[in-house]
């Protein structure tokens, strides 16, 4: 019986890596069932899936590519638990699995929406300006203006989670680079 990690010894890690390898890799049935538990969680007049769907779904309709429609349905995945630090858990969560531009877009999209609440926080609204000379500003520009901010609308027609699940399983299945 194994209670504690330095009493292991070198054929049962052998095992252990055996059994790791046999096992399906796939991040996505995790990150789903993460992404569901936002439901719980409501902002204005939509909870969160809802918002991070309407996200997804405007981007998918302007034609965004799978990686930008993947971070915008993971957005605020982790504004459950991390609050003002979602942005990094989620961009950190989607890392993997998305090129550095959209990484760094999830991960900064609170500068870029703090244009819209931070001075009745106390915030800079500026924050976004930090990041201009970014090759991936115009991008968060987009993400923010055209998606995420507009997303808290019940009578939007959004796609249902489902519409979603076969692009989640297939990116995140396998890392970038």
């Amino acid at each position: 019986m194994v209670t504690r990690l330095d009493s292991v010894m070198p054929d049962e890690w052998r095992v252990i890596a055996r059994l790791s390898q046999a096992r399906p890799s796939s991040t996505a049935e995790p990150m789903l069932d993460l992404l569901r538990t936002t439901e719980s969680h409501v902002v204005f007049e939509a909870d969160h899936l809802t918002h991070q769907l309407q996200t997804a779904t405007r981007a998918y309709r302007s034609d965004a590519d799978d990686e930008v429609v993947l971070a915008a349905l993971f957005h605020d995945v982790a504004e459950v638990f991390a609050g003002a630090g979602h942005a990094r858990v989620a961009a950190e969560l989607l890392r993997p699995y998305v090129r550095d531009e959209v990484y760094h877009v999830v991960r900064t999209h609170s500068d870029f929406q703090g244009r819209y609440y931070n001075q009745y926080f106390g915030l800079a609204g500026d924050a976004y300006q930090g990041h201009s000379t970014e090759p991936w500003y115009d991008l968060a520009l987009t993400f923010s203006d055209e998606w995420d901010q507009a997303s808290f609308d019940p009578a939007y027609d959004t796609e249902p989670l489902g519409f979603f699940e076969p692009m989640v399983r297939r990116l995140l299945a396998h890392s970038v680079g």
